[in-house]
């Protein structure tokens, strides 16, 4: 009474943020756990080293500039790996836009019902079975799913699971051909460990998936890659996804002195 305000939220600063926040802002308080183990052989990111706070400071950035998606495990690997190449600000602007990529946003949305999701699942699908039909059927007969693997392979565009020199090879590859690039190395990956995937129960395929990537001889892995066939229904259906993602994408899509004059990383503004 008395004219007193009964709503005491407009006096506590937690509850003022949180009424502020538009969407998955805070998501960003997973990001310290996961920058420890990016890239884990080397130790770059690691707590005590300058990297580590980069890339912290990216990725905390980023929750804030796409509050709607926040921070999905995988990014660290995707900004880690161009932090290895260009500066803080350019990794920035780059990963907003490789993040703003039709197959990227597919993958990040991590919604299992997504169309955009299930499409690009049947698209490696279909170049599994075109390619290699035996090993096909095996891992539908052991119950192996695109989603226990190549889920994985695509969030974080094979960091995790190849040499760093073979993932700055598919990454260049990738930017210029597209996404038709990230299903033929998983073609041409699961071809060079065909024989050890053919004779091995589900656990020991999903162990061999999470290891035996890493040991493959890059010439032989991109030769490989070279003679993987994309039938031209493979062809149609990809065309067609991407035309319907592409709408979607452009929004999200940042240029130089254009779109992002807000945004500011490590005191510099656009």
């Amino acid at each position: 009474g008395g004219g007193v305000d009964d709503d005491d939220s407009k006096d506590d600063p937690a509850m003022t943020t949180t009424m502020m926040l538009k969407g998955k802002e805070m998501t960003y308080m997973l990001i310290a756990t996961d920058i420890s183990r990016t890239f884990p052989i080397f130790s770059f990111f690691q707590r005590e080293c300058p990297m580590h706070n980069e890339l912290l400071m990216i990725l905390q950035t980023y929750c804030f500039f796409q509050p709607h998606l926040g921070y999905v495990q995988g990014m660290s690997y995707l900004a880690g790996h161009l932090l290895f190449y260009l500066d803080v600000y350019t990794t920035f602007e780059v990963f907003c836009n490789l993040l703003a990529k039709p197959f990227l946003r597919a993958f990040l949305s991590l919604n299992g019902e997504s169309p955009e999701m299930l499409e690009r699942y049947r698209l490696y699908e279909m170049m599994l079975k075109d390619n290699l039909p035996a090993l096909s059927v095996h891992l539908n007969n052991e119950g192996i799913s695109p989603d226990m693997y190549f889920l994985e392979w695509s969030l974080t565009l094979f960091c995790k699971r190849l040499e760093l020199e073979a993932v700055g090879r598919v990454w260049d590859m990738f930017f210029v051909l597209g996404e038709i690039v990230i299903y033929k190395t998983a073609v041409a990956i699961m071809s060079l460990l065909k024989q050890k995937l053919l004779e091995a129960p589900f656990g020991k395929v999903l162990k061999l998936l999470a290891t035996e990537p890493q040991t493959l001889e890059i010439k032989q892995l991109f030769g490989t890659l070279s003679r993987v066939r994309v039938s031209s229904a493979v062809r149609r259906k990809l065309d067609v996804l991407i035309k319907n993602s592409q709408d979607v994408a452009n929004g999200f899509v940042i240029r130089p002195d254009e779109d992002h004059k807000q945004v500011k990383i490590n005191g510099h503004g656009a």
